[in-house]
C-alpha cells in the first residue's frame, strides 16, 4: 500500500465502514475516507485525463484540417485553432506541474467548460460562414462528444463532471434555440436527442463511479487490516505485550545511537539490569494474569520514575534520561546516558529498588504485596564497548546481587567475570561427565551404634574429574540443578544403586537397605513411579531394598501432591526418609500426613548436641517424635563418642558420620560387607 493509502490518524478498518449512501453527488461522509480515494485513485486517472487532453488537441486539429479541405473555411475555422487549442493546452501543462495537482478536478472542469463555450462561439460562427456548425447533425455529435468527454476527461468524482456537462448543455441549448435559426420544432427534436444522450453518459458516469467507490472500500478494508498485522506485528516483534516496553531486540537497537553519542562526546553511560525477586510466586499464588498486573505496574512506576524529574535530576544535560525494556519474565534493563561515575548509577539503583518495594495491590483477594529487586550494573566503556557486552555483564552482576541475598545492587567486575566463565566451564564439563561416565558413588555406612554392625548405607555422588580430582557434591548439584542437569544425574545415580544392590545381592553380601537423595524436581515427574518400577524389574531389586530420601523444604512446597506421591510409593515398597529434619519451616500436621519411614536429624543439631542445651533438647525432642509416631530415627554427622553416647542415651541406635566411617567407594564398602559377613560366620560357628 502506497504512503497515500495509509489509513488516516483517527484509523479505520474493515468494521467501521464508511457511510456510501447512493444518492447523485457521490461522496463519502468521512472526509478522510474521501482524502484516501482521491489519493488513491488521482494518479492513474489523471494519466487519463492528459491522454484525453491530448485526444481533444488532436480533435480539433483534425476539424480544423478537414474544415479547410470540405469547405476552404475562413476565420470562425481559424478562431477554432487558435482559441479552444490553447485552452486544452493550458489544461495540459497544469496537468505536467505535480505542485498544483492538489484541486485538479475542479480546474479541468473549468478548462473544458472554457474550451466548450469557445467552441459553442466557433461553431456558431461557422454556421454564419456557412460551414458545418449547429445547423447539421455534425454540430450536434460534436456537443454530444464533449459531453462523454468532460467525463472521461475528469476521470474521478462524477459531482465535477456533471457540473461541467450541465454547464456545456446549458450552452448548447441556449445555442441551438437562440443563434442556431432552427425551427421550434427541429430545436426541440435536437434538444431531445441531446438530453436523452446527456443522461445516458450521466448515469454511466454515476455508476462507474460508485462502483470505484465500493470497489476502494473493499480494497481499503483489505489494506487496512494487513496493514494492521503488520503494525502488529512490528510491534510484537520488537515490543513486549505484557508491559508495552521494547524487548532485548529492540533495547539493543535503541542502546547503539546513544552508545556511539556517548563515544563521541567522551561521556559515559550505565546499563542496569533489573530482576524482580519473588514474582514466580505471585504466579504460582493468584495465576498468571495477576503475575503479569502485578509486572505491568512495575513496569509503569519504572517508566514514570525514568520520565520524571527524580531520575532526570541526576544528568541535567541528558536529551533521554533513559531506555527502559524488559527482558525476561521478571528482567527489566536500563539505559541511562550521560551517567559516567558509580555513584550516579548507585542512586539510579537506589531509587529502582525503591520504587520496585512499594506496595502492589492484587485484585483477588485484594491485598497488598511488596517485591524486592536485585541489580546489577555495567558501566561504559569501562566494562565492555557494545550493548550485547553491557547486558551480559549487567545480567552477571545482577546474578550475584541474587546470590548475595537479593535486594541490592551490584556492580560488574572481572572477578564476576571470572566466576561466571568458570560456571560456564564447570557446566560444560558436568555434561561431558554424565555422558562420560565421570560420575560415581561413594557409600557412607549406617551403623547400628550399640554394636558398630552396618544396617544400612546412604549413595552419595561424586565427581571424578579428570584434572580437578575427585569433586564434591556441593560444587556442582547446585549447578546441575540451576542448569538442568540434575535430572540425567539422578537416573544415573538410581541406575548405579541399584545396579549394586544387585551386584550385593550376587555375592551373596548383606542385605541392606541403601539411600539415594532425590532432588526437588522429582516430585514433580509423572513418570518418576514408571521409571522406578522399570529398575527394579530391570536389576531384579525387591522395593524395600531402596530408600529415597526427601528433604522437608521440598515436600512443603506442595503438602497434597507430595502426600500423594509419597503414598504411591509406600504401596509399592520403597522406603522413605525425610532428610534435614528440623532445617525448614517443621510442622507437626505435616509430618504427620506424611507417609515416611525414616526421620533424619541433621548434622546441625548433631554438633553441640553433647553439650546440652538447646541443641540437645531440640534432638532428643525429635528422637521422642520419630520413636511415637513410629518412624526410624538417623542421626546424621556424628563425629564423636560423646554425641553419640549422647544419642545413644536417648534412644536413637542408628547413627551416620566420621565417627564410624567416611564416605567410601564401592570396592572399599564391599570389603566393609565382606569383613562384616566372614564376622557373623564365624561368630556364628564360634557359637
Amino acid at each position: 500500500m502506497r504512503a497515500s493509502d495509509a489509513p488516516p490518524a483517527g484509523g479505520h478498518d474493515a468494521c467501521n465502514a464508511p457511510v456510501l449512501p447512493l444518492r447523485l453527488l457521490l461522496r463519502f461522509a468521512d472526509a478522510a475516507w474521501e482524502r484516501r480515494f482521491v489519493a488513491h485513485y488521482a494518479g492513474t486517472y489523471f494519466r487519463f485525463a492528459q491522454a484525453s487532453l491530448l485526444l481533444g488537441l488532436s480533435l480539433i486539429v483534425g476539424d480544423y484540417l478537414v474544415d479547410c479541405l470540405a469547405h476552404r473555411a475562413g476565420g470562425a475555422n481559424l478562431l477554432r485553432l487558435t482559441v479552444a487549442a490553447p485552452v486544452l493546452l493550458a489544461a495540459l501543462a497544469y496537468s505536467l506541474q505535480p505542485r498544483w495537482r492538489r484541486h485538479w478536478q475542479p480546474v479541468m472542469a473549468g478548462f473544458i467548460v472554457t474550451a466548450a463555450l469557445c467552441l459553442f462561439v466557433i461553431l456558431v460562427r461557422i454556421d454564419a460562414e456557412g460551414g458545418s456548425g449547429l445547423q447539421t447533425w455534425v454540430g450536434v455529435l460534436n456537443f454530444t462528444f464533449l459531453q462523454f468527454y468532460c467525463f472521461v476527461v475528469l476521470g474521478v468524482q462524477f459531482r465535477f463532471a456533471l457540473v461541467s456537462g450541465l454547464a456545456i448543455l446549458a450552452a448548447f441549448e441556449y445555442a441551438l434555440w437562440a443563434h442556431a435559426g432552427l425551427s421550434p420544432g427541429l430545436a426541440a427534436y435536437w434538444s431531445y436527442h441531446v438530453l436523452t444522450l446527456f443522461v445516458l453518459a450521466a448515469g454511466i458516469g454515476w455508476w462507474r463511479e460508485f462502483l470505484l467507490r465500493k470497489e476502494f472500500v473493499a480494497r481499503a478494508a483489505l489494506d487496512d487490516s494487513r496493514a494492521a498485522a503488520e503494525r502488529r506485528a512490528q510491534r510484537l516483534a520488537h515490543y513486549d505485550e505484557t508491559t508495552g516496553l521494547p524487548n532485548r531486540r529492540l533495547f539493543a537497537e535503541l542502546v547503539v545511537p546513544a552508545l556511539e553519542r556517548a563515544r563521541r562526546s567522551g561521556t559515559g553511560c550505565a546499563v542496569l539490569h533489573v530482576e524482580i525477586e519473588h514474582l514466580g510466586k505471585v504466579h504460582e499464588a493468584y495465576g498468571r494474569g495477576q503475575g503479569d498486573a502485578v509486572l505491568a505496574g512495575i513496569a509503569q512506576r519504572v517508566r514514570s520514575l525514568i520520565r520524571g524529574g527524580d531520575l532526570a535530576a541526576v544528568e541535567q544535560a541528558a536529551e533521554r534520561p533513559g531506555v527502559l525494556a524488559r527482558l525476561g519474565d521478571n528482567a527489566f534493563s536500563l539505559l541511562i546516558a550521560d551517567l559516567d561515575c558509580q555513584e550516579r548509577a548507585s542512586l539510579v539503583s537506589q531509587r529502582l529498588m525503591a520504587a520496585v518495594m512499594q506496595p502492589v495491590t492484587v485484585d483477588a483477594p485484594a491485598q497488598p504485596l511488596q517485591l524486592s529487586a536485585s541489580i546489577g550494573v555495567a558501566m561504559f566503556p569501562g566494562d565492555a564497548q557494545d550493548a550485547a557486552g553491557l547486558l551480559r555483564c549487567a545480567e552477571l552482576a545482577a546474578r550475584a546481587a541474587q546470590g548475595a541475598g537479593g535486594g541490592r545492587h551490584q556492580f560488574f567486575d572481572e572477578a564476576l567475570n571470572a566466576r561466571h566463565r568458570d560456571r560456564m566451564r564447570l557446566e560444560s564439563e558436568l555434561r561431558q561427565a554424565i555422558d562420560g561416565g565421570q560420575l560415581c558413588l561413594h557409600y557412607q555406612p549406617k551403623v547400628d551404634a550399640r554394636s558398630g554392625r552396618i544396617v544400612g548405607a546412604e549413595a552419595l555422588v561424586r565427581w571424578q574429574h579428570p584434572v580437578r580430582g575427585l569433586i564434591a557434591p556441593g560444587s556442582f548439584i547446585p549447578l546441575a540443578e540451576e542448569s538442568g542437569l540434575i535430572v540425567p544425574i539422578t537416573d544415573h545415580v538410581l541406575h548405579a544403586a541399584c545396579g549394586s544392590l544387585r551386584r550385593w545381592a550376587d555375592r551373596g553380601l548383606p542385605a541392606l537397605p541403601l539411600s539415594v537423595n532425590l532432588p526437588a524436581v522429582s516430585l514433580a515427574d509423572a513418570g518418576l513411579l514408571e521409571r522406578l518400577d522399570a529398575l527394579m524389574q530391570q536389576y531384579g531389586v525387591r522395593p524395600e531394598r531402596l530408600v529415597l530420601e526427601l528433604t522437608e523444604t521440598m515436600l512443603l512446597r506442595d503438602v497434597a501432591a507430595a502426600v500423594e506421591l509419597l503414598a504411591r510409593l509406600r504401596a509399592r515398597g520403597f522406603g522413605l526418609s525425610l532428610d534435614d529434619f528440623g532445617t525448614g519451616y517443621s510442622s507437626l500436621s505435616y509430618l504427620r500426613r506424611l507417609p515416611m519411614s525414616e526421620l533424619k536429624i541433621d548434622r546441625s543439631f548433631i554438633t553441640d548436641v553433647a553439650r546440652g542445651g538447646r541443641d540437645g533438647a531440640l534432638a532428643a525432642a525429635v528422637i521422642t517424635l520419630g520413636r511415637e509416631l513410629g518412624l526410624q530415627v538417623v542421626a546424621e554427622g556424628v563425629e564423636t563418642a560423646e554425641q553419640s553416647a549422647f544419642l545413644l542415651a536417648r534412644g536413637c541406635t542408628l547413627q551416620q558420620g566420621y565417627l564410624f566411617h567416611r564416605p567410601l567407594p564401592r570396592e572399599q564398602f564391599e570389603r566393609l560387607l565382606e569383613g562384616q559377613r566372614t564376622h557373623a560366620i564365624e561368630a556364628q560357628a564360634g557359637a
